[in-house]
């Protein structure tokens, strides 16, 4: 694997990976499925809303379609992440990151086209997520803020740190069958520490200070404490809220915290498919 290459042949093959990983995904079904069924589940979220409203008379709903897009964001990262896994790990078992390596194209370069290409994608998919909230504004009466393109922004950096984990998983697993546990394996422990304090939150608010049920309270708060700096999704949904209470400084801070996993995931990226080959 090469190490001396300029900045811009890097630059420059990670273009072409890009383009030829982008355009490959166009002419397949799959990401247009996953945006599809994002839209169905938040349109549900929308019309849910709207019945609530219509039940409890008058009540006022703020950013409408935050929750809605955020929803969006998830489902549709978690896709490309998990495409950009399988689509490496293949090529190393096709030989065709051998094939690569043996042109201008490093570790860094590849990982950074295959970055450009789902980061293209979701951008693609997020103008459907615009256009979508803004048609449905305009049927429903909802008004459409203009901070939903900063929440649109946040999912664009929040892709890009999943999509670089799912690098990371992909790299580091010498199969697919490999790549795919500890891909699903992270995921089942963020919905489980996120998740399942709030299910635990009720039934130990009356347990004594000797039921097992505080610990295990305790021990998910602590883990939640440690994903709060490890999951995209968790910084994503703080600079949210931030967004809501107009705290500008904070919301800078959950992005610059989103960056830096980006950053940390894409580089031991780099760091396992250098130590594994291709």
């Amino acid at each position: 694997m090469k190490s001396a290459l300029q900045l811009s042949d890097r630059l420059y093959a990670a273009r072409q990976v890009g383009r030829r990983a982008l355009v490959s995904s166009l002419y397949s079904p799959g990401v247009y499925t996953v945006t599809a069924l994002a839209l169905l589940a938040a349109s549900t979220l929308v019309l849910n809303n709207l019945a609530f409203l219509d039940e409890n008379g008058l009540l006022v709903l703020t950013r409408p379609f935050f929750l809605p897009v955020f929803v969006c964001a998830v489902l549709l990262s978690l896709y490309l992440s998990l495409h950009a896994t399988l689509h490496l790990v293949r090529e190393r078992e096709q030989g065709t990151l051998k094939v690569l390596f043996f042109g201008p194209v490093d570790g860094v370069s590849y990982l950074l086209g295959r970055l450009y290409s789902q980061t293209a994608l979701f951008g693609i998919a997020a103008g459907v997520v615009l256009l979508w909230a803004v048609g449905l504004g305009w049927l429903t009466n909802l008004l459409v803020q203009v901070d939903l393109l900063v929440v649109l922004g946040l999912g664009l950096l929040t892709n890009g740190a999943v999509v670089a984990f799912g690098l990371l998983a992909g790299a580091w697993g010498r199969t697919a069958r490999t790549a795919l546990i500890l891909f699903l394996l992270a995921v089942l422990l963020l919905l489980v520490a996120q998740f399942g304090e709030q299910a635990l939150l009720q039934a130990a608010s009356q347990a004594n200070r000797q039921d097992p049920l505080l610990f295990l309270r305790g021990t998910l708060e602590a883990l939640n404490g440690l994903l709060l700096w490890l999951s995209p999704f968790a910084q994503m949904s703080r600079g949210m809220d931030a967004l809501l209470v107009g705290d500008g400084k904070l919301l800078l801070l959950h992005s610059g915290a989103i960056v830096g996993q980006a950053t940390f995931y894409f580089a031991g990226a780099v760091w396992a498919l250098k130590r594994g080959g291709p």
